[in-house]
C-alpha cells in the first residue's frame, strides 16, 4: 500500500508546480499587460505632451509673428509719419522760401519804384528849374526889350508932341501957359483916325485948337518897326505950347 501514497504526493506536487507555473505565467502576462498599458499610457502622455509642446510652439511662433507684424506695422507707420513730417517740413520750407523770394521781389520792385520816382522828381525839378531859368531869362529879355521899346516910344512921342506943337495955332486972347492930355488913334503910316482931349486945357476953345493941330500934323511920326505900332494905335500924350 505504500506506493500509491507516494504517487499521490507526486501528483499533488506536480499539480502545485503546475499551478505555480500557471500563476507565474499569469503574473508574467499581467506584468506584460501592465507594462504594455503603462507604455501605452506613457506613449499617449508623450503624444499629449508633444501636442501641447507643438501647440505652445505654434502659439509662441504665432505670438512672435504677430509681434513682428505689429512691429513692422509700427515701423511702416513711423516711416510714413516721418515721410509726412519731412514732406510737411519741405512744404513749409518751400513756402517760407517763396514768401521770402516774393518779399525780396516786392522790396526790389519798391526800391526800383522809389528810384524811378526819385529820378522822375529830380528830372521834373530840373525841368522846372530850367523852365524857371528860361522864364527868368525871357522875363529879363522881355524887360530889356520893353525898356528899349519904351525908349523908342518915348522918343517918337516927343516927335509927335513937337509936330503937333508946330501945327498948333493959338486962339486969339487965349493963354499960352497950359497943359492938356490928348488921346489919338493912329493907323499904320501915322495917319490920325481920332483925336480928342481927355484932360482939358481949361478952355473948350483951347481943347478944340489942340485937336485941330493933331489932325493938321498928320501923318504923325511912328517907328519904322511894325512890331512897335501897337503902342501907337491908341496913344495918350501931354500937350504944352512951349
Amino acid at each position: 500500500g505504500a506506493k500509491p501514497v507516494q504517487a499521490t504526493l507526486v501528483d499533488q506536487k506536480q499539480l502545485k508546480a503546475l499551478e505555480d507555473k500557471k500563476l507565474a505565467e499569469q503574473r508574467k502576462v499581467e506584468e506584460v499587460k501592465k507594462q504594455k498599458t503603462e507604455a501605452e499610457r506613457k506613449r499617449k502622455a508623450e503624444v499629449v505632451k508633444k501636442q501641447k509642446a507643438e501647440t505652445e510652439r505654434k502659439r509662441k511662433a504665432e505670438a512672435v509673428k504677430k509681434q513682428k507684424a505689429e512691429t513692422e506695422i509700427k515701423r511702416k507707420a513711423e516711416a510714413v509719419k516721418k515721410q509726412k513730417a519731412e514732406a510737411e517740413r519741405k512744404r513749409k520750407a518751400e513756402t517760407v522760401k517763396k514768401q521770402k523770394a516774393e518779399a525780396e521781389r516786392k522790396r526790389k520792385a519798391e526800391q526800383v519804384k522809389k528810384q524811378k520816382a526819385a529820378a522822375e522828381r529830380k528830372r521834373k525839378a530840373e525841368v522846372a528849374s530850367q523852365r524857371e531859368a528860361e522864364k527868368a531869362l525871357q522875363a529879363e529879355l522881355a524887360a530889356e526889350q520893353q525898356a528899349r521899346d519904351q525908349g523908342v516910344v518915348a522918343e517918337y512921342v516927343s516927335y509927335i508932341q513937337d509936330k503937333v506943337r508946330r501945327n498948333w495955332i493959338r486962339p486969339l486972347g487965349s493963354s499960352e501957359d497950359f497943359t492938356c492930355k490928348v488921346q489919338v488913334a493912329l493907323i499904320p503910316g501915322g495917319d490920325v483916325a481920332k483925336a480928342r482931349v481927355v484932360q482939358s486945357c481949361g478952355d473948350a476953345l483951347l481943347d478944340r485948337s489942340v485937336e485941330s493941330a493933331v489932325f493938321k500934323a498928320a501923318p504923325l511920326p511912328v517907328p519904322p518897326d511894325a512890331g512897335l505900332f501897337h503902342y501907337f494905335r491908341e496913344l495918350d500924350f501931354v500937350f504944352r505950347p512951349e
